[in-house]
């Protein structure tokens, strides 16, 4: 139940040290003076409020009118007393602490039945630093922080406009934290976003307290491998979306943003292709899916040849991995599982390894462990080489989710080929490319718009030149899904 704030200050002051708990809490701080002629107190939390704003914009103003008498409404005077904050009102005791818990010092004087919190934060926030997931070589150098205001200050850099709308509202019930939707008006879809903020509305936990943790709660389909939403760390990459029609979600406490709808071609992208010239920008793509391809289908393509297709290698090729096969123990299945599970181990590893030892530890554990494994005859070196490519395929896919993806449906493919060879893999890809068509992401189709096929720019699985591509978005509304100009108007009148 919500408890009033009256215009008795005693009784205002005992709610406050209860609900703050002041008795066990040493950072819940106070400061009594007088204001106007009467009993005044100010609460504050130690660490969040700046302590220099507090005694230089607040409380010397207040306290030089100790013996004025106000000339108009109690309330009012305060607040014209000190110009120099942002000033929010409290009504209960519940609304004052939660303004302290945002970093405002909360000021009760007698004889006012409101509280005045003036904003005086003062967050420990990590500076702005270089994205650690999502390097370039071509483009920005700076990332998001965990400072949402840092995160938005970020993305109005690259898109100053009032057309760029950062509505802020909290999630969690009893611990709310501050979140930002942000999108482009007149290139979003007002179905997108009133179904986002519908999914926002029925969210009902205590907190949420990392944004992997609120993209559990909103995509569409939680139990498929695939992520349907975009998490990127890159002010640039989000701002480029928010150029066409996607919604980006900003929360406090988290270094990246969550984007939506997202489709598979987002997963798949990154800033370098479109800042390189298109030719290296398609050379790349054309690396990476080669990459993904290889993760996922060539462990259980060996397995599938050597055990149920023998006929289809070279003889020369067949003939080395049966004479390798048979001074190991080991079937060619069980030796193909347990190097996948060792490389994963090593990749996780390293990850979790202090950052000057992490490179190296992957690197050593991987040559020492393969060396040692092929000459204890456990492994045949072949499939070394197979899995090292592998490994190496699922790295080069840019997107972590998609590639932790990539490495269960690694698993997943070896089984089939395993039990049902070749063919089994087959259907099993057909299986999973009909699930990906099915997809959705926020309603709209995650494999779009290939399927289904909608009008887009030439730059899916190529990239064509940049004043090729004229259509806006293929998902904000239909305002924005309409054809540019040339970009590149010199090019005529100069031939």
């Amino acid at each position: 139940m919500t408890q009033p704030i009256l215009p008795t200050i005693e009784h205002n002051r005992a709610a406050m040290d209860e609900a703050l708990h002041r008795d066990i809490n040493p950072d819940m701080h106070v400061r009594h003076f007088r204001t106007y002629g009467r009993k005044a107190s100010l609460y504050y939390v130690e660490g969040i409020a700046s302590v220099d704003f507090l005694q230089h914009y607040v409380l010397t103003p207040l306290t030089l009118l100790r013996d004025e008498t106000p000339v108009k409404p109690l309330a009012d005077a305060v607040h014209a007393a000190v110009y120099n904050c942002d000033v929010q009102s409290a009504l209960t005791i519940e609304e004052a602490v939660t303004h302290m818990m945002n970093g405002r010092a909360v000021v009760f004087v007698d004889g006012m039945d409101s509280a005045l919190g003036f904003d005086v934060r003062m967050f420990v926030r990590r500076s702005i630093s270089p994205p650690l997931t999502e390097s370039v070589v071509l483009g920005p150098h700076q990332g998001f922080n965990e400072s949402i205001r840092d995160s938005i200050t970020l993305l109005r850099r690259i898109l100053p406009s009032p057309q760029l709308i950062g509505e802020m509202r909290t999630i969690g019930n009893t611990y709310p934290t501050a979140l930002s939707v942000m999108y482009l008006d007149g290139a979003v879809d007002a179905d997108c976003l009133e179904r986002l903020k519908n999914r926002l509305d029925g969210i009902h936990t205590d907190q949420v307290l990392s944004i992997g943790a609120l993209q559990q709660l909103i995509e569409d389909r939680p139990f498929s491998l695939i992520p349907q939403c975009i998490l990127t760390e890159r002010p640039d990459r989000a701002a480029s979306m928010l150029l066409e029609g996607q919604i980006v979600l900003v929360l406090d406490g988290s270094p990246q943003v969550l984007v939506l709808p997202g489709s598979i071609l987002h997963l798949l992208h990154t800033p370098d292709d479109t800042s390189a010239r298109w030719q290296y920008g398609t050379f790349l793509r054309i690396i990476r899916l080669i990459g993904l391809f290889s993760a996922l289908l060539l462990p259980g393509l060996f397995v599938a040849f050597v055990t149920f297709h023998p006929e289809a290698l070279p003889v020369t090729l067949l003939t080395a991995v049966l004479e390798s096969q048979s001074a190991v123990p080991l079937s060619i299945p069980a030796e193909t599982l347990l190097m996948l599970l060792m490389f994963n181990l090593v990749g996780e590893a390293s990850t979790r390894a202090p950052s000057l030892a992490g490179s190296t530890l992957g690197t050593v554990s991987g040559l020492i462990l393969g060396q040692a494994a092929v000459e204890a005859k456990l492994i045949h070196p072949l499939l070394i080489i197979v899995v090292a490519v592998a490994s190496l395929g699922s790295y080069a896919v840019p997107d972590y989710s998609l590639g932790l993806a990539v490495r269960i449906g690694q698993l997943l493919m070896l089984a089939a080929g395993c039990v049902f060879g070749v063919y089994g893999m087959v259907l099993f890809m057909a299986a999973g490319t009909v699930r990906l068509c099915a997809l959705t992401s926020l309603g709209t189709p995650f494999a779009a718009p290939i399927a289904p096929q909608r009008a887009h720019n030439p730059d899916l699985l190529s990239r064509w030149p940049l004043w090729h591509q004229r259509w806006r978005t293929w998902l904000g509304s239909s305002r924005q899904q309409r054809v540019q100009g040339p970009m590149r108007r010199w090019d005529r009148r100069n031939r």
